[in-house]
This record gives C-alpha cells, sequence and structure tokens, in this order.
C-alpha cells in the first residue's frame, strides 16, 4: 500500500524546489545598475582607480596610501582602547 505524504511537509534537511519558489528565493527584485557595482580597477577603500596597487592576501587590491592610512588609524584605535580598558 503506498503511503500518503501531507501536501505541507516541510520538516525536511533541505528546501524543495516548490518551497524555494514560494519563498521568492533567487528572485532579483530590481536591476542593479553599473554605478551599484565596483569597477574591477578599483580601490577596496576609496573606490577611485589604482594608485601604486596592493595585494591582500584574499585578493582585495588597495592602493598603498589608503591600505598604509587604513592601518594606522587601526593600530591608533586599537591603542586608544587598550589605554581605556
Amino acid at each position: 500500500m503506498p503511503q500518503r505524504h501531507s501536501k505541507n511537509n516541510d520538516d525536511l534537511a533541505f528546501f524543495t524546489y516548490d518551497e524555494k519558489r514560494k519563498r521568492g528565493y533567487g528572485t532579483q527584485r530590481e536591476h542593479l545598475g553599473k554605478d551599484s557595482i565596483k569597477p574591477f580597477d578599483a580601490c577596496c577603500l576609496c573606490l577611485m582607480p589604482f594608485i601604486d596597487p596592493l595585494f591582500g592576501h584574499k585578493g582585495h587590491v588597495f592602493c598603498k596610501e589608503c591600505i598604509r592610512e587604513f592601518l594606522l588609524a587601526q593600530k591608533k584605535d586599537i591603542k586608544r582602547f587598550k589605554t581605556v580598558a
């Protein structure tokens, strides 16, 4: 005798196609324009074209001056928080 399955059986460890479709999974609600995507040749910090580029170990690219200023500012913040605590 075949087993009867519940129509609302959603206790699986994964989403079925129908559950994804009902929840809107993977749908794009609005089109992103060119100005919402960072250009390939732009620094991750200043978003301007590279000046003397440096690469991070995860593939991020920064201007040498931008990353130097950012790291120095972080170092100052760490010192300030250590003196407060």
